[in-house]
C-alpha cells in the first residue's frame, strides 16, 4: 500500500504561492519561492522541495528569513560582484545573482558571482539550469551560516 499523497504540481504550486502571500511575500517573490520549491520535488530532490516550507516558515518566525528582500552589489569588480542576499529567501536571490552572473558574462566572457547573508537558496542544480538556458556553464560553491551542514563532494 502506498504512503504519502500525491498532488498535481499545478495545484501545489498554487498553494505554495498562496501561503506565502499570506506570509507577507509579494506575489513575485512567492511564485520564484514555489517555482524552485516544485521543481525540486519534480527533478526528484524532495529534500529540497514543498517539504522545506515548515522550516521557511519557521525561520521567518524567528526572524531569520527576511521577506522581500533582493540582493545587493557590495562589490562590483567588472566581471567579480559580490553580492549581499540581506537575509532574503535564497530562492530570490540566487536568482538575481544568477541573472547578474549570465549578464556579465555575456558582457565580460567569465564571471564570478559570490552571494553571501542569504537565506537557504535551495536545489543548487536549478541555478545550472537556469544558466544553461542562457547558453552558459556554471560552476558553484556553497556554504551555510551556523552548524556545517553542506560536506564538501
Amino acid at each position: 500500500m502506498p504512503t504519502g499523497h500525491r498532488f498535481l504540481a499545478t495545484d501545489l504550486h498554487q498553494f505554495v504561492v498562496s501561503l506565502f502571500t499570506h506570509l507577507g511575500s509579494t506575489p513575485g517573490e512567492a511564485t520564484l519561492v514555489a517555482d524552485h520549491l516544485i521543481a525540486a520535488n519534480l527533478a526528484g530532490h524532495d529534500s529540497h522541495g514543498v517539504g522545506m516550507i515548515p522550516s521557511y516558515v519557521k525561520s521567518h518566525a524567528g526572524g531569520f528569513l527576511q521577506l522581500n528582500r533582493h540582493a545587493t552589489v557590495t562589490k562590483d569588480a567588472g566581471a567579480v560582484v559580490t553580492l549581499d542576499g540581506n537575509a532574503g529567501f535564497g530562492q530570490v536571490v540566487a536568482h538575481e545573482a544568477m541573472q547578474l552572473g549570465i549578464e556579465k558574462a555575456k558582457q565580460h566572457g567569465m564571471a564570478a558571482i559570490a552571494l553571501r547573508n542569504a537565506h537557504h537558496v535551495g536545489r543548487i542544480g536549478y541555478w545550472a539550469e537556469q544558466c544553461a538556458a542562457a547558453g552558459l556553464i556554471s560552476i558553484h560553491f556553497v556554504s551555510v551560516i551556523g552548524a556545517p551542514m553542506v560536506a564538501p563532494f
